[in-house]
């Protein structure tokens, strides 16, 4: 595998975005369920480092975004020479659209 020069950068809102993700697993399903899921999504996101562009372009919410599919959750991320930001991190069950302002 490839060593990255590229940093993994969270945006407040996909930090915030993570605790509400663990905490709604957490109380609805089980603690171990949602260690689970942070792990498999923070495992998702640091795989952009070496892959940075799997994820399909979204200019048509942002300029420069991108997303990525880790079930059932949709990571938005934009690229720097130097970085991966991941910027939200949302069920796919959300209005997309509407949180990005998209008309």
């Amino acid at each position: 595998m490839a060593t990255s020069r590229l940093k993994l950068l969270w945006s407040p809102e996909a930090e915030r975005d993570l605790g509400d993700a663990y905490d709604y697993v957490a109380i609805t399903g089980s603690p171990g369920g949602a260690a689970n899921l942070l792990r498999s999504l923070e495992q998702g996101c640091r795989s952009l480092l070496d892959y940075p562009h799997k994820g399909r372009p979204r200019s048509e919410l942002t300029s420069g975004l991108r997303s990525m599919v880790i079930h059932p959750y949709v990571v938005f991320y934009r690229l720097s020479e130097t970085a991966v930001e991941v910027v939200r991190v949302l069920h796919g069950r959300r209005d997309i659209d509407a949180i990005f302002g998209a008309d």
